[in-house]
């Protein structure tokens, strides 16, 4: 597959369809029109399909036959993801631990805070922002492209799913806490610790995610057996 020049125009609306792709505008299933996107987003078909490119890249989107469709994970590939999301976090924490900058800091200790304030909240989209800002900010303080790109690819990939780990029970008060933790271990440039707490963040993240899919699994078992 070629590679897609990131041209500013390319680069905007394939953020555009990727946050449209995980707030589920475009169902598991859907057939992608060019000529509708087109219309949609008022551009002409070349930097339609060099967005599209690297959706199909990035796994959100697959291509049958002459026709690309949204993609629907299976319960198996959303736990691979997790799995590799337990690695990157730890890569990500240890390299900004090594790398961060003063400004990476205050960003973190704000993403942090903001965090900190949902606590009881049970809005799981301001859940999930707030998440995803503190973590960005960390893979910003890392410096290290590579991963940055991986993790945009990865979280993309589970941004969809029906559920949000955070929503469960005493997950998010949890979570806050290790972020506090991985901020310190930040701050203070101690990166073996920065990479223990990142890959025990995502690794508990992932036990959830393992426990809702299988508990979606007996409520469809138990729904084909009614």
């Amino acid at each position: 597959m070629d590679v897609v020049p990131a041209t500013p125009k390319t680069i905007a609306l394939y953020e555009r369809l990727r946050d449209a792709l995980a707030e589920e505008e475009f169902l598991p299933g859907t057939r992608i029109s060019e000529v509708d996107l087109c219309s949609r987003f008022e551009v002409s078909r070349t930097p339609i399909r060099e967005a599209l490119v690297r959706l199909e890249q990035d796994g959100l989107i697959e291509r049958r036959g002459s026709a690309l469709y949204v993609r629907d994970r299976t319960a198996d590939e959303t736990i691979d993801i997790y799995r590799v999301r337990v690695y990157l976090e730890g890569a990500i924490a240890f390299d900004a631990a090594h790398r961060r900058s003063e400004t990476d800091l205050m960003r973190l200790g704000s993403a942090a805070a903001i965090g900190e304030k949902l606590t009881g909240s049970e809005d799981p989209a301001m859940l999930q922002a707030a998440n995803k800002a503190f973590h960005q900010a960390l893979a910003a303080a890392s410096h290290n492209q590579t991963l940055q790109d991986l993790q945009s690819r990865l979280t993309a990939q589970v941004a969809k799913l029906p559920s949000t780990t955070l929503s469960f029970p005493g997950r998010w008060a949890a979570s806050i806490h290790e972020h506090g933790e991985l901020l310190e271990a930040i701050r203070i440039q101690d990166a073996e610790r920065a990479r223990a707490i990142g890959t025990e963040h995502m690794n508990a993240a992932a036990e959830i995610r393992i426990k809702l899919i299988a508990r979606e699994l007996d409520i469809r078992q138990a729904g084909a057996g009614a």
